[in-house]
């Protein structure tokens, strides 16, 4: 198996890079108009459900990834941990924002009959500076178009507000276990009660401070699954190499097979928070799988599924404005398969340029700032 110093496995890189590349192909399913994504759902809809289960897995493995070094008994000071996380969230992401903005006022124009409406409505209306600033002070609370310039900056938000508080639940899986965690997975179905009493519906952002708060506790349940993953990481590889083959064979085809009635009931869609439970279940499957298989994680450990993961945020953050700005620079001049055609690598070359010129130098910072704190 392959790893890397810092706590970090390869694998689960390489794991990321499927996920970020999930949601790419997500969007470029809800760009297709609704009569065509139609006649594929047969062939779309798997692929439809790959985005939120990409999202959820985000969650699960960010638990997991950040809580290595407490379980490993390395002394983190909040300070420097918590330079660190802003530095290799905030500055990726208001690149992302600042890009959309751009895009959006050279090109954005009226919805393009030719794909559909979500793709495009975000920039059919000029882009204000309360949009854009509502965007950088990541609140979580609802703007005035649809879910914003760039929709996949939603999950970042909710990741940004978990990571300041993340020691916390280091310490709440070190005292309370799997008991702490049925806990918060209690409460995590009250707060999205308690955001439906409210009036607010949406499972991406919230219409007020008290809904933005309550819908990052919905959330944190998924991170505390990650967490508890890498406190009885040792114990769970034991009680996983024990399992003959044929067995782990049987339990995933039987999670995918879930997944896909899931799907083909139009309930993954809805975005419901027992499906994001599923999803979080399968991801810590999935996490022990890449850590102790040593098969699978070399398997993963490919150039391409390396390459994809080392870019695999830069490539989350930017992918819909190329996509976007793809279709408005060529409509009327292209087909729509074409047109995706060039999307494609478009977005791989803009997520790895954004990889090494401003993901990359933004962890350099972090790590400098973080020692001088």
């Amino acid at each position: 198996m392959q790893t890397v110093p810092g706590h970090r496995f390869r694998s689960l890189d390489s794991l990321r890079g499927i996920a970020a590349l999930m949601v790419v192909v997500h969007h470029v399913m809800l760009s297709l108009p609704d009569p065509l994504r139609d006649d594929l759902r047969f062939i779309g809809l798997p692929l439809l459900m790959g985005g939120r289960f990409a999202v959820m897995l985000f969650f699960v493995l960010s638990g997991f990834v950040l809580a290595l070094p407490y379980f490993a008994r390395t002394n983190l000071a909040y300070g420097p941990y918590l330079v660190r996380r802003f530095c290799r969230l905030y500055p990726p992401f208001a690149f992302a924002v600042l890009v959309s903005a751009l895009l959006c006022r050279l090109l954005g124009g009226p919805s393009l009959p030719m794909v559909s409406s979500w793709v495009t409505d975000p920039w059919s209306s000029p882009v204000t500076s309360g949009v854009v600033l509502s965007h950088l002070l990541m609140t979580g609370i609802h703007w005035s178009r649809s879910i914003g310039l760039n929709s996949p900056i939603w999950s970042l938000i909710i990741e940004m507000h978990i990571s300041i508080m993340f020691p916390l639940l280091v310490l709440y899986v070190r005292r309370f276990g799997w008991s702490g965690v049925a806990a918060a997975l209690v409460a995590a179905f009250v707060c999205a009660k308690a955001r439906a009493a409210l009036g607010e519906t949406s499972n991406l952002v919230a219409e007020s401070f008290v809904g933005a708060l309550l819908l990052t506790g919905r959330y944190v349940v998924l991170f505390l699954l990650g967490v508890i993953v890498a406190a009885r990481l040792d114990r769970i590889k034991e009680m996983f190499v024990r399992v003959p083959g044929k067995l782990h064979v049987a339990v995933f085809s039987g999670m995918v097979f879930i997944w896909m009635m899931l799907g083909y009931t139009k309930t993954v869609l809805t975005h419901q928070g027992y499906v994001d439970v599923f999803c979080a279940v399968f991801t810590m499957y999935l996490i022990v799988f890449c850590v102790a298989s040593p098969k699978f994680s070399n398997r993963l450990s490919g150039r391409v599924f390396l390459w994809l993961g080392d870019i695999s945020y830069s490539l989350y953050l930017i992918h819909l404005p190329v996509l976007t700005a793809v279709f408005y620079l060529f409509y009327g001049r292209m087909s729509l398969s074409a047109m995706i055609a060039v999307a494609f690598p478009a977005m791989l070359l803009a997520g790895h340029a954004m990889h090494y010129l401003i993901e990359r130098p933004s962890m350099k910072l972090g790590r400098k700032l973080a020692q001088r704190v």
